[in-house]
C-alpha cells in the first residue's frame, strides 16, 4: 500500500513538473545562452516570435519555473524569452444576505448586501524569440 502511494505521489510530482515543458512553435538548432526580457519594449534587436509556452497554477518557485523555461528555450533554439505573469479570472463567487426590521407596526424595512469575488490564478507566459 505504501509503495502504491509513493508511486502515485512521484507520478503526480513528475506530471506537475513537466507541465512547463508544453510548447507551441518552431524548433531551431539548440542555443547555449538565452536573453531574458520582462517587457516587449526591452528587446532592442529585431526578432521574430518562434513559439510560446504557458504555465498556470502548480508552480512552487518562480525561480525554478523560470529556469525550466530557459532550459526549454535553449533546447528549442531560442535567442531570447519574453516573460509575463498575469492573473486570470477562472471563476466568480457571489454571496448575499438580507434582514428585515419590523420595529413599527405595519411597516417593514429591508436591508440587503451582496459581495462578488473573482477567483484568480497566476499564469506565467513565455514568448520564445529568434533574432533576425
Amino acid at each position: 500500500m505504501k509503495k502504491s502511494i509513493l508511486i502515485l505521489l512521484f507520478g503526480m510530482f513528475f506530471l506537475s513538473n513537466t507541465y512547463a515543458q508544453k510548447y507551441f512553435g518552431k524548433t531551431f538548432t539548440p542555443t547555449q545562452t538565452v536573453d531574458e526580457f520582462y517587457a516587449i519594449a526591452d528587446v532592442t534587436k529585431g526578432y521574430t516570435v518562434m513559439g510560446k509556452t504557458e504555465l498556470d497554477k502548480g508552480f512552487r518557485s518562480l525561480e525554478k519555473t523560470q529556469a525550466k523555461i530557459i532550459e526549454l528555450a535553449k533546447k528549442k533554439g531560442a535567442d531570447g524569452v519574453i516573460f509575463t505573469m498575469d492573473d486570470e479570472v477562472v471563476a466568480t463567487t457571489s454571496s448575499g444576505s438580507g434582514t428585515v426590521s419590523t420595529k413599527k407596526e405595519n411597516k417593514a424595512t429591508g436591508f440587503s448586501s451582496n459581495t462578488t469575488t473573482d477567483i484568480k490564478e497566476k499564469k506565467i507566459r513565455a514568448t520564445f524569440i529568434k533574432y533576425k
